[in-house]
């Protein structure tokens, strides 16, 4: 599998596994938590074959970290989280977190298609220019956009969570009262 399509099928797991998980109104379960966690466990050593500990190929995979977790967070403010009245908690996503995700994944995606039809010799030289091996160059890319998708999904995760967690402590909402959703922010 090509670089490109290891890319884009990345980009493709994770927007199905998180508008799947999200949208709409639903339980916040342990299994809606855990599974993106099962999905970097399965993402990860598929597409990640070398972690670079020095120079641009670190520098690029906590720029990815980065903005994955700055991505979730972002997402997951989007996100409802509230009680219900039979004391279920529960999170609401809608159009403004699936345009987010869509975008986000989108933004990813033209960007790798790019690297490889647009401007490859552009960020060759880029890379070069730091220090990066010609034959690292791929793994590199590779590895930022990956972490940048794994934290996003992890952080929306985390995010949630506490979120979650906070509502459990919360009063429930009166059935009739209208307030489903209203504290979830």
């Amino acid at each position: 599998m090509s670089t490109l399509q290891s890319a884009l099928l990345i980009n493709v797991v994770v927007l199905l596994t998180t508008l799947h998980a999200d949208l709409g109104t639903k339980a916040v379960s342990r299994g809606r938590l855990l599974r993106p966690l099962i999905v970097s466990v399965i993402i990860v050593p598929v597409f990640v074959h070398t972690f670079f500990d020095n120079g641009i190929g670190l520098a690029i995979e906590i720029c990815g970290l980065a903005a994955g977790v700055l991505f979730g967070l972002v997402a997951v403010s989007q996100v409802q989280v509230f009680r219900e009245p039979d004391g279920q908690v529960v999170a609401r996503a809608g159009r403004s977190y699936a345009a987010l995700w869509i975008g986000l994944i989108v933004a990813r995606s033209v960007f790798s298609i790019g690297a490889t039809y647009w401007y490859e010799s552009e960020l060759g030289r880029f890379f070069l220019r730091h220090g990066a091996p010609p034959q690292d160059i791929a793994s590199i890319v590779t590895n930022g956009l990956v972490f940048m998708a794994i934290a996003a999904l992890l952080t929306r995760s985390g995010a949630l969570k506490v979120r979650a967690s906070g509502q459990l402590r919360a009063p429930a909402c009166p059935v009739g009262s209208g307030c489903s959703g209203e504290r979830a922010r």
